[in-house]
């Protein structure tokens, strides 16, 4: 087995390895990079989406496919609508194959960086190890060292990024988002291409809260999701044909044609915790870099990819800060928790936010960027009765 050293691997080429490799580019980063992915290419049927251009990189607004100002909330019995006038707070959604081609023709060639595909690899503990360095100077060397083994190959670096770390999950009931898409295109002017239906058709029962997501890019085209918030198994599969039904039975036309799926699976839960081996940072999903609400992940990702590159290279070490503030982590986990306890309350819960919450406010407070009078707002708009009993009863 050989040995090489490089400055930094990244395990795994998804949305938080390759936005940290851009930000480390165009920040000027000079070191030398590993990217090791066990696929043979990044998966692309993904669509991404967030509020406000200005929250990411310039050199991505070409990418954003659409933007909305104006998105609304219903029940079936009662819709609620958000518009805004402000770029700032305009919902913006980006595809993941733009998002990856654009990285890749910008990445390709580069000397410094080294791309496995398809390669399996193993983290090593090398924690241990650097307990009995024999000097100080060789513990300073080596006090944030990460190790892998790969095709016969054993690599070490500076810092040490994964994004298929394992999870340590809590006892008793978790909520995981399970979403199922369909990609549609009909033959007349189905679509109000000026407004995202952000949660329609709202319904729950005691174990599982469902909802449509439409995003229309054109008046003949259109994203359409099926999306439910569940403490029991989903089948994928079953939400498919439950997508095709809704697509088939709605107002669309008669000649509709699903271009193609994207589906996926995400945890909801601010308990999960990653489970790190040795000095590697676990990144990504798994990473905690989800608002465990809601599922949004791409701008907290650019921010976590920015700051990090930004402390590489400055100073050449890691950022503290974490990836999502602790604010919005413990409101995220309180509203989680009157979900757990309540999951037919949910419907409630998003409208009255939906309906006692103005536009502007809303993308701030889902950006991260609310003021404490935003913070406020939220916290009025919604009943107090079930916060104030999941705050002081403890789950079991």
């Amino acid at each position: 087995m050989t040995n090489d050293n490089v400055d930094i691997i990244i395990r795994g080429a998804g949305l938080s390895g390759i936005s940290l490799l851009l930000a480390l580019t165009e920040q000027g980063y000079s070191g030398n990079v590993l990217v090791v992915e066990k696929r043979a290419k990044p998966e692309t049927q993904k669509t991404w989406c967030f509020w406000g251009e200005q929250n990411i990189s310039s050199s991505l607004h070409h990418l954003i496919k659409r933007r909305w100002f104006s998105w609304s909330f219903s029940n079936g019995r009662q819709e609620y609508h958000h518009c805004t006038q402000s770029n700032e707070h305009a919902y913006c959604c980006l595809q993941a194959e733009d998002f990856y081609r654009y990285a890749f023709d910008k990445l390709k060639g580069l000397p410094t960086i080294e791309w496995l595909w398809n390669t399996d690899s193993e983290l090593i503990n090398s924690v241990d190890a650097n307990a009995h360095a024999d000097t100080h100077a060789d513990t300073q060397a080596s006090a944030n060292s990460v190790e892998l083994a790969l095709n016969g190959r054993r690599v070490s670096a500076s810092f040490g990024f994964d994004s298929a770390c394992g999870i340590s999950l809590p006892e008793g009931n978790t909520i995981n988002q399970y979403f199922v898409g369909a990609w549609v295109k009909t033959s007349t002017h189905s679509f109000n291409a000026k407004k995202a239906a952000l949660m329609s058709n709202m319904t729950a029962d005691e174990s599982c809260f469902e909802f449509t997501y439409i995003l229309p890019f054109d008046a003949d085209y259109a994203l359409i999701e099926l999306t439910r918030f569940s403490m029991r198994d989903e089948s994928l599969a079953d939400m498919q044909s439950a997508c095709e039904k809704i697509v088939n039975n709605g107002d669309y036309g008669n000649d509709v044609v699903i271009e193609k799926w994207e589906k996926g699976v995400l945890s909801m839960d601010t308990r999960i915790a990653p489970v790190k081996v040795g000095n590697w940072n676990c990144i990504g999903a798994r990473g905690s870099m989800i608002r465990a609400s809601s599922g949004y992940a791409f701008l907290t990702i650019q921010r976590w990819a920015e700051k990090t590159a930004q402390s590489l290279c400055s100073e050449n070490k890691l950022s503290l800060a974490k990836p999502i503030s602790p604010l919005y982590s413990a409101l995220d986990s309180l509203f989680l928790k009157v979900m757990r306890k309540n999951m037919a309350l949910s419907p409630t819960l998003f409208n009255a936010m939906a309906k006692n919450v103005g536009a502007d406010v809303f993308a701030r407070f889902m950006t991260e960027s609310a003021t404490f009078s935003d913070v406020l707002s939220i916290i009025k708009a919604m009943p107090i009765r079930p916060f104030v009993k999941a705050l002081f009863t403890p789950e079991h």
